[in-house]
């Protein structure tokens, strides 16, 4: 459902859309979003100000018997208030399933007051138990104490607690790095980078890391100078680090794209030879390789028929819906990547057919989504997108005259960036346009 909200810091009113029930199967991607803090999130499209809704939440997953409602303390709900909302609840979850799927557990669910018990309980249907949680903390404060620390302090911290330093912890490190790179504190940046370079080196995880970072850039340094990442690069490259899986699994899931019949092919040529060699470990490691990426390519394939099902399914929907933005804001959740190249492949199909009725009807579904999205961006965002969209120079001016406050460096350092990411994708034409652009800009600063 969609709520009114009111932007406390700047006053701008603008709609939230909020889901009070989860369901780890019925609605899987709701869990996934929960699980990333993205769920229930209402951001100002004026000024960017926002944060989580407190709103009740019934979160389900029959696999764990797990049925329980966390009930937000900011609500200041009595307690008949409370039994009210979340009978409501319970009954309109369970209204809405088939008779068969209603189970005893049902009935009682379990009342969370505590946001942090209530999550714990959701990563715990994840295999994340609270010591893995636990973990974690210790990781945070360890990670805090070394930022802190003098060389001394930091190589007793480095030799009694190395077992806490893993991928995890180097996750956290890099979110401190970002942080502190925002908030352009250049003393912090120092202090965080030189910490990074001294645990790359001298732990056992961050050689490990080295060594897959390095393996990447090499991989893609080839693609970028050969126009792009071919089955017979992917090849070379995990032959090249067969004797190393951590590099390997990291080339494996950066290149998941050049898995194809030829990659197979030439992977099988490499056992061959590789046999003729008489060298048994080689084989061994790359047949066994091959076993696994043939499973993983096969399930690649499968969840990506359904995927595309599933968005033809939804565009469906879409289309004969009466009010279609009405249609998009009911499936906001189905609207991804999939969905986004069946609607593209769809509109391509229907113009080569000439079948304008058809194309006229995704194109509109195309254009209401991209408004939609549009709507949620920083207004100097949105700026940007209509400046790149005019057609004409005297309409551009016209828009930087409407928009004179958002006239700033901030907006060519957007520029800048938008434009590097066009040059690494080929697209010289935007790329033309955004110099256009940001010239009528640097004009007016």
């Amino acid at each position: 459902m969609y709520t009114q909200i009111t932007c406390p810091q700047c006053g701008t009113p603008y709609t939230a859309e909020i889901h009070q029930v989860v369901d780890s199967k019925r609605t899987p991607q709701l869990k996934q979003q929960l699980l990333n803090g993205q769920l229930n999130v209402a951001v100002c499209p004026q000024c960017g100000a926002g944060g989580q809704m407190a709103t009740l939440m019934l979160f389900h997953d029959p696999d764990h018997e797990m049925f329980m409602i966390h009930v937000p303390q900011e609500l200041n709900l009595n307690q008949m208030q409370r039994e009210q909302m979340i009978g409501q609840l319970t009954k309109q979850v369970m209204d809405e399933m088939p008779p068969e799927d209603r189970r005893a557990y049902m009935f009682q669910p379990q009342i969370m007051l505590n946001w942090q018990t209530f999550m714990e309980k959701v990563l715990e249907t994840e295999g994340i138990t609270p010591e893995m949680i636990a973990r974690q903390k210790k990781q945070s404060e360890l990670l805090q104490t070394l930022m802190r620390a003098d060389k001394d302090v930091q190589d007793v911290l480095l030799k009694e607690r190395a077992d806490e330093i893993d991928e995890t912890f180097f996750a956290m490190l890099q979110q401190f790095v970002d942080m502190a790179s925002q908030l352009q504190d250049n003393q912090q940046m120092v202090k965080l980078t030189n910490l990074r370079a001294r645990l790359m080196t001298e732990t056992a995880v961050g050689q490990r890391m080295e060594q897959q970072q390095m393996a990447l850039h090499k991989l893609s340094r080839q693609a970028k100078k050969e126009g792009g990442l071919s089955p017979a690069m992917l090849v070379e490259h995990i032959v090249a680090n067969q004797e190393q899986p951590h590099v390997v699994d990291a080339l494996v899931m950066a290149g998941q794209g050049a898995l194809q019949y030829e990659f197979f092919s030439l992977l099988t040529a490499e056992i061959e030879k590789a046999e003729k060699a008489g060298d048994k470990a080689a084989v061994s490691r790359l047949t066994e390789l091959r076993a696994d990426l043939l499973e993983l390519y096969e399930g690649m394939q499968e969840q990506s028929k359904s995927m595309l099902q599933e968005a033809m399914n939804t565009l469906n929907v879409i289309l004969e819906a009466p009010d279609k933005e009405q249609a998009l804001m009911e499936n906001a959740e189905q609207i991804d990547d999939a969905f986004m190249s069946v609607l593209v492949a769809r509109m391509n199909e229907a113009d080569q057919k000439q079948d304008l009725a058809q194309f006229q009807a995704l194109n509109e579904i195309h254009n209401l989504i991209y408004a939609q999205m549009e709507r949620t961006l920083p207004p100097h965002v949105q700026l940007l997108n209509q400046l790149v969209r005019s057609e004409s120079p005297e309409e551009q001016v016209q828009l930087l005259d409407e928009n004179a406050d958002f006239i700033s460096e901030d907006l060519i350092q957007l520029i800048d960036q938008v434009m590097e990411q066009a040059d690494g994708r080929g697209q010289d034409d935007l790329n033309g346009r955004l110099q256009s652009v940001k010239t009528l800009i640097q004009a007016r600063l």
